[in-house]
């Protein structure tokens, strides 16, 4: 159910436009990526690629209170040493999770999407909303060949856009069709506007951090 247009117009009115990124806890976000032995073999290391810190920045939680969902996109990647030639990029892979502040029922949900699959989990507050947020992702990213290997995690951080924000409305109302109401709906595209709204004086920008794991031999 979304938030009346009314408070959705104060939340755009009084949301402070973005200090400088030099002037925020942005340092305070950290991505690592550890080697673990892998489980379904006698030999071998898998990555594990962790978040910290992320509701440490001001930034992206303010923007969850103000009613802006957040998308964490996250990118792993399997890189192979080359001592002759520039190091080639071996395989990845990519994962979704979105985060949103349902007011209605006091509560925060996490929807993660990867490997095909999509699992919905909701929070409390916002404390358990961070510990949930730093799991650890553990990635069956195999290295084939012999050589000398490391692994690289990308995450990209930002709200979603107006377009993402009906996408979502529809797949949670379990709808599909055309992005736009065809009926000519006024409350809808109030809505809409007050979300735009909301977007453009957020000014919040898209955050990325990256992380690397030593390098392995595989023999």
């Amino acid at each position: 159910m979304r938030l009346p247009v009314r408070l959705l117009l104060l939340a755009a009115l009084a949301l402070p436009a973005a200090p400088p990124l030099a002037a925020q806890a942005a340092d305070a976000v950290r991505l690592s990526v550890t080697l673990v032995p892998d489980a379904s073999r006698k030999s071998g290391l898998l990555p594990e690629a962790r978040v910290r810190g992320l509701l440490e920045d001001e930034r992206w939680t303010s923007a969850l209170l103000s009613g802006l969902p957040l998308r964490l996109h996250y990118r792993l990647e399997l890189w192979r040493s080359r001592a002759s030639w520039f190091d080639a990029a071996v395989r990845s892979i990519d994962w979704d999770v979105v985060v949103r502040r349902e007011p209605l029922l006091d509560q925060y949900s996490v929807t993660t999407v990867l490997l095909g699959r999509t699992r919905l989990q909701r929070y409390p507050d916002l404390e358990s909303l961070g510990n949930a947020l730093g799991v650890a992702y553990r990635i069956a990213v195999r290295a084939g060949d012999k050589g000398e290997y490391y692994y690289v995690a990308n995450l990209s951080v930002s709200t979603l856009s107006d377009s993402d924000l009906d996408e979502m409305d529809r797949v949670m109302r379990g709808e599909a069709g055309a992005a736009t109401d065809d009926d000519g709906n006024v409350g809808d595209a109030v809505g809409r506007t007050a979300r735009r709204m909301l977007l453009r004086v957020a000014g919040l920008p898209i955050m990325r951090v990256e992380g690397r794991s030593e390098s392995f031999d595989v023999k």
